[in-house]
């Protein structure tokens, strides 16, 4: 078992550390052994009956977030609701680490958009797609098309769906650069049919 005292996302929302993995997997046992006792004298759904299955459930999880890389303890391992409540708590540590791995790429990529550094987003320059879409042609970029058509910028997301960008003598580089700083966030233009 690792030191708890050296990993950060071993700590409570307090700052505290969090309590070993083998007493959590006690506790969520002993808990888990006390539901059973109602399960047997045929008192399932009671308040007791739901509290005890319910703490079971709570512990196991939160044993399974903060101890998401460790393997799942001997305590847990042959109860379904347990390993369940485990594999849950895992499930959520990984979310909330892609979840935060996502906000500092993105506030990344806010950096480089507020920079126009558009090579180091991989994203051609504002200039170069002006002067394209003025040569009557189209420019893709991630996943958008932007083409001209009667004196019309028009733009195709991903989806086929085409919208009205601007008239073309009224495209201005603050208009592709608005444009490339959505695309380097992800976003779709025109309606997302989901």
């Amino acid at each position: 078992m690792q030191d708890t005292s050296v990993n950060p996302e071993r700590n409570d929302a307090d700052g505290g550390e969090v309590e070993s993995l083998f007493s959590l997997a006690l506790d969520a046992r002993c808990e888990s052994a006390l539901m059973w006792l109602y399960v047997t004298s045929g008192d399932v759904g009671t308040p007791p009956f739901n509290r005890h299955r319910r703490k079971a459930y709570e512990l196991a999880r939160y044993a399974g977030y903060h101890y998401a890389d460790e393997p799942i303890p001997h305590l847990l391992r042959d109860d379904d609701e347990l390993t369940q409540a485990w594999e849950h708590g895992i499930h959520d540590q990984q979310v909330e680490r892609r979840e935060a791995q996502a906000a500092v790429e993105r506030e990344g990529i806010k950096k480089l958009i507020a920079a126009k550094d558009w090579s180091a987003l991989k994203l051609p320059l504002p200039e170069q797609i002006l002067e394209t879409l003025r040569g009557r042609k189209s420019v893709h970029v991630e996943g958008h098309g932007l083409y001209f058509e009667e004196d019309y910028i028009y733009c195709v997301n991903p989806y086929g769906i085409e919208l009205l960008v601007s008239h073309v003598q009224d495209l201005t580089p603050d208009d592709i650069e608005h444009f490339l700083g959505d695309m380097a966030l992800g976003e779709e233009w025109g309606p997302v049919p989901h």
